[in-house]
């Protein structure tokens, strides 16, 4: 860890209270006891945090900051998880227990689960967009709600109290990722929007739940060099969206094993298979040039993306998120 960055040490909990550590230690005002402004020396946006109810909290994060940071997270003594999902534009840093991981939109794994008892260390690059949602969860709340049920292989060993570890970090799945990417266009101005990260944080620990309750099993069964192969080949998968999907057999190869073993390799990692993956970011990319005003037509986005009918490409399209294309589409305005 770079100790040359300046270093911000907060606490945290399911009560607004913490906030106070920015307001006295950064210069930040809070609003309505939700938002949290920071100072435009150091940043540029706000945070927004909501308790929902007694053991479910949200705290959304949305700015570029203006200089170095680090953010650490002092061990807390309320009993809760921190689950994370990161949609950042550029790669960020957490530090948990001194190991560094890569999260972000473009580091593909953006999703963590971490024990509260447990210090962590937030770093995100100067003049990049840094967008993170954490759920707070209080542990007994959750243990009373799967009391009966039979956890899936990723998180067995969750209620051990003993251990106090983080014990996940991996991909965030494909619905939380659409809703997510829909909750990022959204201002923290807007009116409505303390209704829309309310109703957004229901869906994600609705979305958790089910993957709790998932029997797949995680990459905590592989070996690193099976896992890191899989990265690789995921890496040059995403390299150019606009070409045709390159097929499960060439990727298998550019990871070094055979197409079974990568196929059910691949799926534990991601959630997904490769071509589900491959779908999904290519509408991901489909909903940002429609929105980016950077074409006359939606039919030269569908051309771009490979779709040689556009009313085969709005089909697709609005299947994933439920409306056609024209709903959102910028024209280019010569």
């Amino acid at each position: 860890m770079d100790i040359t960055i300046p270093e911000f040490r907060h606490t945290l909990s399911l009560k607004s209270g913490w906030q106070q550590d920015f307001v006295e230690g950064l210069g930040c005002t809070i609003i309505d006891n939700k938002r949290l402004n920071f100072p435009e020396r150091l940043a540029s946006g706000s945070g927004y945090f909501l308790e929902i109810s007694q053991d479910v909290s949200v705290f959304i994060v949305d700015l570029v900051l203006n200089e170095p940071m680090r953010f650490t997270r002092i061990p807390s003594q309320e009993d809760f998880w921190i689950v994370y999902y990161d949609m950042s534009n550029n790669f960020s840093k957490h530090f948990i227990d001194g190991i560094k991981h890569k999260i972000g939109y473009k580091s593909k794994l953006g999703f963590a689960v971490i024990d509260s008892n447990h210090k962590s260390t937030y770093v995100s690059s100067v003049g990049e967009r840094v967008y993170s949602l954490r759920l707070y969860i209080r542990k007994s709340f959750i243990k009373n709600y799967f009391q009966d049920a039979l956890l899936g292989q990723d998180f067995k060993d969750v209620f051990d109290d003993k251990s106090g570890k983080m014990f996940y970090y991996g991909h965030i799945d494909s619905r939380s990722k659409v809703a997510l990417y829909n909750l990022k266009q959204q201002s923290m101005d807007d009116a409505n929007f303390e209704f829309l990260l309310k109703s957004m944080t229901y869906k994600l620990f609705g979305y958790f739940v089910e993957r709790l309750n998932s029997n797949e099993s995680s990459t905590g069964l592989f070996l690193e060099k099976d896992v890191n192969a899989i990265m690789k080949a995921h890496e040059y998968l995403l390299t150019d969206l606009l070409l045709p999907f390159p097929g499960v057999k060439f990727l298998a190869e550019k990871a070094n094993m055979s197409t079974s073993k990568f196929r059910n390799l691949y799926k534990n990692i991601f959630g997904v298979s490769a071509v589900s993956v491959f779908k999904n970011e290519k509408l991901i990319l489909a909903k940002e040039l429609l929105e980016s005003g950077n074409f006359k037509l939606i039919s030269d986005i569908a051309y771009e993306l490979g779709y040689n009918k556009t009313s085969y490409f709005s089909l697709v399209y609005k299947r994933y998120y439920g409306h056609l294309p024209h709903t959102v589409f910028k024209a280019k305005i010569d």
